[in-house]
């Protein structure tokens, strides 16, 4: 019965513990442009990833937006909405570094989503100097998008660059909580009933 209780002491600390942090470097994927579909737990839309050896250059956001060597993401058609979701449950954007692949001035708006409901939104103004750090730490969301803009005539040259993306996963959803609040219940119960038998026993 000891043994019951410790572990279920041991698993109410797990989870009221915080989520670990991990970070997607982008860096185990090849040096040519490929594109994000399926990767690191996320769907992704319109965002690819490739060396900054590719195109990367003192001049660009390629090479100067690159945090961790040597693989970036970008909106790989730069008028087009990327995104990144999960399929179930939520997690916590905590913070990327985005540079502008080409033009100074760029503007990137970001948007957190929580089953389609808008949660969080930002707009960010990049340039292709060096990556800006973005600490967001917008939880309870299951999808981002990514949208560039720069002025009404131009629709060239609109992709940003993105690395070192920090995301923390999130707590149970409210149904999860449920059925655990039910399972510690019952353990409950059967901690009772067993100390009611050990009673009788010694009367």
């Amino acid at each position: 019965m000891k043994a019951i209780l410790g572990a279920l002491a041991l698993g109410m600390a797990v989870l009221a513990g915080p989520a670990c942090a991990d970070v997607i470097t982008f860096d185990d994927r090849g040096p040519e442009v490929q594109s994000l579909t399926s990767y690191e737990g996320f769907d992704w839309n319109n965002m690819s990833t490739f060396s900054n050896s590719t195109w990367g250059n003192p001049y660009n956001g390629y090479g100067n937006g690159t945090v961790s060597q040597k693989n970036i993401a970008f909106n790989d058609h730069g008028d087009v909405t990327g995104s990144m979701s999960l399929a179930s449950g939520t997690f916590t954007f905590e913070s990327a570094y985005f540079t502008a692949a080409w033009l100074k001035g760029l503007k990137l708006t970001i948007v957190g989503l929580n089953d389609g409901v808008q949660k969080y939104t930002k707009t960010l103004t990049l340039t292709n100097k060096k990556p800006l750090l973005f600490e967001a730490n917008w939880a309870g969301i299951d999808k981002l998008t990514f949208t560039t803009y720069i002025d009404e005539c131009t629709d060239k040259g609109r992709q940003f660059v993105m690395d070192n993306f920090k995301f923390a996963s999130g707590v149970p959803e409210p149904d999860t909580w449920a059925l655990m609040i039910a399972g510690f219940g019952g353990v409950g119960l059967m901690v009772r009933a067993n100390r009611r038998r050990e009673l009788a026993a010694a009367a």
